[in-house]
C-alpha cells in the first residue's frame, strides 16, 4: 500500500490518513458508476423540496497575518438563523504551523472568534479543528488534532513520525477553552497518531466524538499506516475512550517494531476507520466509515475498502451490515470492487438516516436507512444511485485534508458532508452539492454560476437554512 499525498486542495500540512488501497499503473480515463437497483424510492416516494432556496456563496474571513490559501474551514454547526459556527485552521504560509480557527455568524455577518491552541502545538507542528456540533448557544463542541503527520524516511527505509494527539475545545457562550481528552497508549514505545474527525451532541452530558488511531507500519517500505477506530464520549464531567466493534484486529507487533522480522505465513494486516457520527437520541447513535481486510503488507495485494456502520442502542454497540458498490466494468487489476468509504452521516426526525462517502474511483456513495412503517425496526441500509464522475483508472484512495475535510483525487465526486432535514429533503456536499427530493439526488456544480471549494461540512437549522463550508468557501441556502 503506497503512501499517497493529499491531492487537489491546498494544505497546510500532510494528509491525516493514507487509506489508499493501492494504485494501478494505468492512466486511462473512464466514466464509472456504482450499480444499484433503481427501484421505488427508499423513503417511500416523495415530493419536491418545500421551496426554491436562495443561494449565497461567500469567502471565509482570514485572520490578520494569515494567508487566504492556508485558511481552511472544515466543519459547520447551525444552531439558529442567527447563530452558526464554522471551524478549521489557518496559517501564515504553506510551511508554517497551522493554528485553530473559528468563525461565527450572528445573522448579519461573520466574525472571527479567538480559539486557543494546545500548549504543545508549537512543538508538535500546529493544531487544527475538523468538526463542530452544538447543544445550545452556550454549549458548543469542536474537535480536531494536535501535531503534524509528515513522515521522515531514514536511509534504512524505517519511519519516524511526530506525535499526533486529540484536540477538543468547548464554547461556553463567552469563550473557547481546551478540554482534556485521552489518547491511545503507546505499544512497546510506538506512539500512534490520534485524530478526531467528527462530533455529535445529544445533551450537555452526552456527546460523541469519533476518528482514527493510526499506527505507522515501520516494516512496510512504503510507509503504510494501519488505522483503528477511535471513539470518545463526554458524560458531562470528562471524556473517555469507548471500545467499539472493530472488524480488523490491530496491527501485530512485528509490523510496528523496529528491526522485527515478518514471520513466515504472517496473517494479513487489515485496517478500519470510523470517520462520521450522528446521534438521534441517547439510544440511537450511528458511526460510519470503512475497513480493509488486507493492506497488502504481506503480499503486496491490497483488498478493496468496504463500508462500515455501527449502532449504539443505549446499551451496546453493534456492527450493522451495509452494502457496497460495484463498478460496471473491471479495473486493470481484474476487480470491479471500488474502495467504498463512508465519511459522514445525518439523521432526521422519524428515523431517516443518510450516510455518504465515496466509491473510488469515480463516484459518490449514498446509503439510506429508515424505519419500517409503524415500528421501531430498521429496514436496513440501501444503496441509492447518486452521482457518477469521470475518474482516473486505479484505486484513488481517501485522505482527509489537514483541515479535516476529505481530499479525494481531482475529478472524482466523493462526498464529505450530509444533512438530513426530512425523508424528502437531504443535502450532501463535496466537490458538488447534491439534493435529495424524496425521489432522486439532483446535483449542483456552482452557486449562482460561481465555483466553490471542496465542501467538507454541512448543517441546517430550521429557518436558518442550509450551511456548507470547505476551504475558504461558505455556502448558504435559505427559503423566503
Amino acid at each position: 500500500m503506497s503512501r499517497i499525498e493529499r491531492l487537489g486542495i491546498p494544505l497546510t500540512a500532510m494528509a491525516i490518513l493514507t487509506l489508499a488501497a493501492g494504485c494501478s499503473s494505468a492512466s486511462s480515463v473512464r466514466t464509472l458508476s456504482p450499480s444499484a437497483a433503481p427501484s421505488a424510492s427508499p423513503s417511500g416516494g416523495g415530493s419536491a423540496a418545500p421551496c426554491a432556496p436562495t443561494w449565497q456563496l461567500s469567502a471565509a474571513l482570514v485572520p490578520s497575518g494569515a494567508a487566504a490559501a492556508n485558511t481552511q474551514l472544515a466543519g459547520v454547526a447551525a444552531i439558529s438563523a442567527t447563530d452558526v459556527w464554522a471551524v478549521g485552521s489557518s496559517a501564515t504560509s504553506e510551511t508554517a504551523a497551522p493554528t485553530t480557527f473559528t468563525e461565527h455568524w450572528n445573522g448579519t455577518a461573520w466574525s472571527i472568534v479567538k480559539s486557543p491552541d494546545a500548549s504543545n502545538a508549537a512543538t508538535l507542528g500546529g493544531d487544527q479543528l475538523t468538526a463542530v456540533t452544538a447543544v445550545s448557544a452556550d454549549d458548543v463542541w469542536a474537535v480536531g488534532y494536535v501535531g503534524t503527520t509528515v513522515l521522515n524516511y531514514a536511509s534504512t527505509a524505517q519511519l519516524s513520525a511526530a506525535q499526533v494527539q486529540t484536540l477538543i475545545e468547548h464554547w461556553n457562550g463567552t469563550s473557547w477553552s481546551i478540554v482534556d481528552a485521552p489518547d491511545v497508549a503507546s505499544r512497546d514505545g510506538v506512539e500512534p497518531w490520534d485524530v478526531l474527525t467528527s462530533v455529535a451532541a445529544i445533551s450537555t452530558d452526552d456527546v460523541w466524538a469519533v476518528g482514527v488511531t493510526e499506527w505507522s507500519l515501520v516494516q512496510s517500505p512504503s510507509g503504510a499506516l494501519a488505522a483503528q477506530p477511535l471513539v470518545e464520549h463526554w458524560n458531562g464531567t470528562y471524556w473517555s475512550i469507548v471500545t467499539v466493534p472493530d472488524p480488523e484486529a490491530g496491527p501485530p507487533d512485528w509490523a510496528l517494531t523496529q528491526g522485527a522480522t515478518q514471520p513466515a505465513n504472517a496473517a494479513l494486516v487489515g485496517s478500519s476507520a470510523l470517520l462520521g457520527v450522528t446521534a438521534g437520541s441517547v439510544e440511537d447513535v450511528w458511526l460510519v466509515g470503512g475497513y480493509e481486510t488486507d493492506m497488502g503488507t504481506t503480499d503486496s495485494t491490497p483488498s478493496a475498502w468496504e463500508t462500515l456502520t455501527e449502532h449504539w442502542n443505549g446499551t451496546s454497540w453493534s456492527i450493522v451490515q451495509a452494502p457496497d458498490a460495484t463498478l460496471p466494468e473491471q479495473l486493470t487489476d481484474g476487480s470491479n470492487q471500488p474502495d467504498d468509504l463512508l465519511t459522514s452521516a445525518a439523521e432526521a426526525p422519524g428515523g431517516i438516516l443518510w450516510a455518504v462517502g465515496g466509491a473510488m474511483p469515480g463516484s459518490a456513495l449514498t446509503l439510506q436507512l429508515g424505519l419500517a412503517f409503524g415500528t421501531s425496526s430498521f429496514t436496513g441500509w440501501q444503496l441509492v444511485p447518486s452521482l457518477a464522475a469521470t475518474a482516473v483508472e486505479g484505486r484513488a484512495g481517501y485522505q482527509p485534508s489537514a483541515s479535516g475535510g476529505a481530499a479525494f483525487a481531482p475529478g472524482t465526486s466523493a462526498l464529505d458532508g450530509v444533512v438530513t432535514v426530512s425523508a424528502t429533503d437531504a443535502w450532501a456536499v463535496g466537490a458538488v452539492i447534491l439534493h435529495w427530493d424524496g425521489v432522486s439526488w439532483q446535483p449542483m456544480y456552482t452557486v449562482n454560476g460561481e465555483p466553490f471549494d471542496y465542501l467538507s461540512g454541512a448543517s441546517a437549522a430550521g429557518s436558518g437554512g442550509l450551511w456548507a463550508v470547505g476551504g475558504t468557501s461558505i455556502v448558504h441556502a435559505s427559503c423566503a
